[in-house]
């Protein structure tokens, strides 16, 4: 039933955005009661969609009037939707407040016992918890390296803050892959043929450029200043190996926690 969405997906990349909102719009209520557990439209639904449009609900809609119909909708659901969304003043200014309290937090309140003590006092546990936290966290994810400064004012060691720091991060990772896995056994047994062949597209792939995947995790773990999980789920749905995920994404966190510590001391020491 949803071969025909999956193999356009495929083949026009740019029409990702459009299908995961037609998906959502069309989920049942209650999706998160039943397996799979994902907000698919339902077959009686498709079908019933299909019948009413072709007089048939087994029709395979032709593949250009899949595209109008898509992009139409998005259209539509664009239109009618409210404008929600938050001014560019308001996100400038959340940045500022962000800015100011790494600021605060790295200056001013490393100048209080009492923070400095609270801080110390969760050891190296708690900083690796409270990165696993930043690592798998994709609607706020502060890096914990933001606030290295302060940590050393507390009495952690540079390098084991970094080690711990980049740990925590990847085990935020870990769990993305659990979800990206789980999600593949899930959905398998509704994506078909279409899995087949994108294994078997993705072997070939493997055949010639093995490590290329792993490069680019590599490179956007240790630069890309967004969670890994964006990579990480997919990757995982694809089977990409785990403790080549996992090692790529670790050496990708000591540098980027690294780059981001470098750079915090370098920013209050010049502001200093």
């Amino acid at each position: 039933m949803l071969r025909p969405f999956l193999l356009l997906a495929l083949r026009r990349p740019r029409l990702w955005p459009a299908m995961l909102s037609a998906g959502w719009a069309f989920r049942p209520r209650g999706w998160y009661r039943k397996p799979p557990f994902l907000p698919l439209p339902s077959r009686e639904y498709m079908r019933w969609r299909l019948e009413t449009a072709y007089g048939d609900p087994d029709a395979v809609p032709p593949r250009d009037e899949l595209v109008r119909f898509i992009t139409w909708s998005a259209e539509m659901r664009r239109r009618m939707k409210p404008d929600t969304a938050a001014p560019l003043w308001t996100k400038v200014l959340a940045l500022a407040a962000l800015v100011a309290f790494t600021v605060w937090a790295n200056v001013r309140a490393a100048d209080f016992e009492a923070v400095r003590e609270t801080v110390a006092g969760a050891g190296y546990t708690g900083l690796f918890l409270a990165s696993v936290v930043s690592g798998f966290n994709l609607v706020a994810p502060i890096p914990v390296a933001l606030f290295y400064p302060l940590l050393m004012e507390s009495g952690f060691a540079p390098f084991a803050t970094l080690v711990t720091i980049a740990a925590g991060m990847t085990g935020g990772d870990f769990l993305g892959y659990l979800v990206g896995n789980a999600t593949r056994d899930l959905a398998g047994h509704r994506l078909g043929r279409v899995r087949v062949r994108l294994e078997r597209l993705l072997g070939a792939v493997r055949s010639r450029h093995r490590m290329l995947p792993y490069g680019l995790l590599f490179l956007y773990a240790a630069l890309a200043p967004i969670p890994n999980e964006l990579v990480v789920i997919p990757l995982a749905f694809l089977r990409y190996s785990l403790p080549g995920v996992m090692i790529t994404v670790l050496c990708g966190n000591v540098i980027f926690n690294s780059l981001v510590a470098s750079g915090v001391t370098w920013v209050l020491g010049w502001w200093a």
